[in-house]
């Protein structure tokens, strides 16, 4: 069984490696793609069963430093994922107010279809009683 964890934890290793570095290059397609890998090498790895007894102390070794360097990279991966969350989302807002209609202009009074002039006089009002 053991094998087959050190075999899963290497799996799931590789895939956010892969997802770390199209994220690092702003791949975010390249990233999408790797997503159901990424759940389906997660899946197995959360249903490897413990050995009964526990692992050799040798083992033992090697599978601390499978989860080190796999926590170093889910860490990573969460670091890059929030940074193109952000990236994602200023460009949904540039599209967003580029796509706006320009606001409501206000006519008052009328100019028979004619462009209200651009510089508006002072006026004043009075009254007297």
């Amino acid at each position: 069984m053991t094998t087959e964890l050190r075999a899963a934890a290497q799996h799931l290793i590789e895939v956010l490696a892969q997802e770390n570095d199209a994220l690092t290059r702003s791949d975010f397609a390249a990233a999408v793609a790797l997503s159901a890998a990424k759940e389906a090498a997660l899946l197995d790895l959360t249903n490897q069963q413990p050995v009964a007894g526990g692992p050799s102390p040798a083992v033992r070794a090697s599978l601390i430093a499978l989860g080190q360097r796999l926590s170093g990279l889910a860490a990573e991966n969460q670091s890059l994922l929030e940074r193109a969350i952000m990236v994602q989302t200023r460009i949904v807002q540039i599209i967003a107010r580029a796509a706006a209609p320009p606001p409501a202009r206000a006519e008052y009074g009328n100019h028979r279809g004619k462009a209200a002039s651009q510089r508006v006089g002072a006026m004043a009002l009075s009254t007297r009683a």
